[in-house]
């Protein structure tokens, strides 16, 4: 069993290098990606995609992915404001629907909107994703080719859904899918799907992008919580939504107790909060003072009530 590699791919200019990461580090990126087909080894892209830095990219790197032999997937991740990151505008920023928009319009010889479908075992704002078939310079949607919707609502239009079929569309469309989950559909005997003859050669030819907007304090919605399939187990045995882990002081917590180090909480790098903000030895925010004991502000905090 070889491993399947997730590298951090944001773009092709030295600007959006910079902005984001704080070095140019496209020279290594294109190497470490070489090194992967030479080893017949798969990767999927994750590029963070930040407003007004690297948007206009999106396309390039679709492109680039198809055509190089390592890449299996692109994973798109509109910009989560947490821990090291650059100032930013929480009223201005960049969601799912906003990605799947500049795919469509940046590629618009293979992809359309209605080519992406939200993943039913999370909140349906949380992730989409779209399948393909790769055949040279081609690419074509899976949704061409199934009706997907009837197929996500465990084909409604049989009198008795079949089990084998609705397991091997969760297994393609939840937020654990990785390239190849698509093989579930080669193992569904019953399912009744007429596709091509390029199935004995998925590994090869399916390509995919996911949409995946994590959430951050400026975003955190506790109904897409309850619904989070995608969790951190931490050390006293509980299970935290991913997005709360990162976004509301459980990864510094937990950071602390295994280090034995105290750890700050961490604070987003809004330009609202600048003038109360402090960096952490670690590159990410907190709050000035953090720590110390303030005396508290006694002006308007009401009297209690009396009878």
């Amino acid at each position: 069993m070889k491993p399947h590699l997730y590298l951090q791919f944001d773009g092709f200019e030295l600007e959006t290098h910079l902005r984001i990461r704080g070095k140019d580090l496209r020279d290594d990126k294109q190497r470490a990606l070489d090194a992967c087909a030479e080893n017949g080894l798969t990767v999927t892209l994750v590029a963070a995609i930040e407003k007004g830095v690297n948007e206009h990219e999106v396309g390039a790197i679709v492109r680039f992915a198809v055509v190089h032999p390592a890449v299996r997937a692109v994973a798109f991740q509109p910009v989560t404001h947490s821990g090291r990151h650059m100032e930013f505008d929480p009223l201005e920023r960049l969601t799912n629907a906003d990605v799947i928009k500049l795919v469509a319009a940046q590629v618009p010889e293979w992809y359309r909107l209605d080519d992406f479908v939200p993943v039913p075992c999370c909140f349906p704002t949380c992730r989409s994703m779209s399948y393909a078939f790769v055949d040279g310079d081609g690419v074509v949607p899976f949704t061409r080719l199934l009706e997907i919707d009837d197929y996500l609502d465990y084909l409604s239009n049989r009198v008795i859904p079949d089990p084998a079929v609705r397991h091997a569309l969760e297994r393609m469309f939840s937020s654990s899918a990785t390239p190849g989950a698509e093989k579930a559909l080669l193992a569904c005997e019953s399912c009744g799907i007429d596709l091509p003859g390029q199935l004995d050669e998925l590994e090869d030819k399916v390509f995919m992008i996911i949409v995946q907007d994590f959430q951050d304090a400026y975003t955190l919605n506790v109904r897409q919580l309850m619904k989070c399939c995608v969790v951190e187990l931490v050390p006293d045995g509980r299970l935290i939504p991913f997005c709360a882990y990162n976004s509301v002081g459980y990864r510094e917590q937990v950071r602390a107790q295994l280090s034995g180090v105290e750890v700050a909480p961490v604070v987003p790098n809004a330009l609202p909060l600048q003038p109360l903000l402090q960096p952490t030895p670690y590159g990410s925010k907190t709050a000035k003072g953090n720590g110390t004991v303030t005396a508290a502000n006694a002006t308007n905090v009401g009297h209690r009530l009396r009878r």
